[in-house]
């Protein structure tokens, strides 16, 4: 809808980054960090996409310990040593780059909205094993 006034399918895909980077980020669109012309999409690009743990909330971070993974980079260490960890890294990414391209300013640019589904089921099958 937006800037044009017209619903389209490509406006949804717009709304599903839109929600995708909130939800990982905790920050809202209108958190009033972003002001002006700076948004949440603008900060999560600048910041993407080393080191993750700076956009990712840090609750979704959390390791079996009481420490971050945000705070083992923090220290210039690697964000995981094992496998899950690594795994988990990996979907974050994935995660954070379908809500980019989602959201990017031009329409035609986006995801079409059967590869923003096709995408959120491969994180979702690679997701499952850490579930264990």
């Amino acid at each position: 809808f937006g800037a044009t006034g017209k619903v389209s399918t490509k406006a949804d895909v717009y709304s599903c980054g839109i929600l995708l980077l909130e939800v990982f980020t905790r920050r809202k669109p209108i958190d009033e960090s972003f002001n002006g012309d700076f948004t949440l999409r603008q900060w999560v690009a600048e910041v993407f996409p080393l080191p993750i743990s700076d956009v990712i909330n840090g609750h979704l971070l959390k390791q079996n310990s009481s420490e971050t993974v945000s705070d083992h980079a923090a220290e210039g260490h690697l964000l995981k040593q094992n496998n899950s960890g690594t795994v988990l890294n990996e979907l974050l990414v994935m995660i954070m780059e379908t809500g980019l391209s989602c959201s990017r300013k031009a329409p035609t640019e986006r995801m079409g909205m059967k590869a923003v589904v096709a995408r959120l089921k491969t994180i979702r099958r690679k997701a499952s094993p850490l579930k264990e």
